[in-house]
């Protein structure tokens, strides 16, 4: 019987002290007011910094304007057969003023009454038509030569020049000639010579 008592007396003497030791940490933690935080740390996330790409646009399909270097054509495309069916040649082999003028004058005029295809084959001193750089006199009809070949064209007509002629007569480079020639070779001047239902004149002399 006292034994039991002193295990009680034990039990309740540690719950006792429990207690006191629970008190006692209780009230240091609110004697100093310390207050355990959690601090997180974070860590900015990585910029990439991307250079911007400037796209350019397409350039621009190449124009190349007649009396540049261009290539055989002289800038100017050639017709094909199919379109001087039924059309005037015209073998233009002087740069005398009033033969010249009647030859580019009549083509003109034929393409302009009638509506057919007309080309001009420049060559031998004809040739000389085409330089640039040679001082134009004025026709009765009020243009030069070189006017009245752009008229030509601008109408619609092809002027040939021979290749030939070019170097070895009026002694031309393709940035002398008159815009919008074309540089005739012979798969174009036979083209249009030879082309179905093609008229040829000739206007020759010096």
């Amino acid at each position: 019987m006292r034994t039991t008592k002193r295990r009680q007396l034990l039990l309740l003497v540690t719950v006792a002290a429990l207690a006191a030791s629970a008190l006692t940490a209780c009230s240091s933690d609110e004697g100093t007011g310390e207050t355990t935080a959690t601090t997180t740390t974070t860590t900015p996330a990585e910029t990439t910094i991307t250079t911007p790409t400037t796209t350019h646009p397409p350039a621009p399909a190449s124009t190349t304007t007649a009396g540049s270097d261009s290539g055989s054509t002289g800038g100017a495309t050639p017709p094909s057969p199919e379109d001087l069916k039924g059309g005037l040649f015209v073998n233009l082999s002087t740069d005398d003023m009033d033969t010249a003028a009647m030859a580019i004058g009549f083509a003109t005029k034929v393409m302009a009454n009638t509506g057919k295809p007309a080309t001009i084959f420049l060559n031998v001193y004809g040739a000389r038509l085409a330089d640039i750089n040679i001082p134009q006199n004025v026709h009765v009809s009020g243009n030069t030569l070189q006017e009245m070949l752009g008229m030509f064209m601008d109408a619609g007509g092809t002027v040939l020049l021979c290749p030939v002629c070019m170097k070895n007569v009026a002694g031309l480079n393709e940035d002398e000639m008159l815009p919008g020639l074309i540089i005739g070779k012979p798969e174009y001047v036979y083209a249009a010579m030879f082309a179905e239902d093609v008229t040829v004149l000739s206007y020759g002399g010096r």
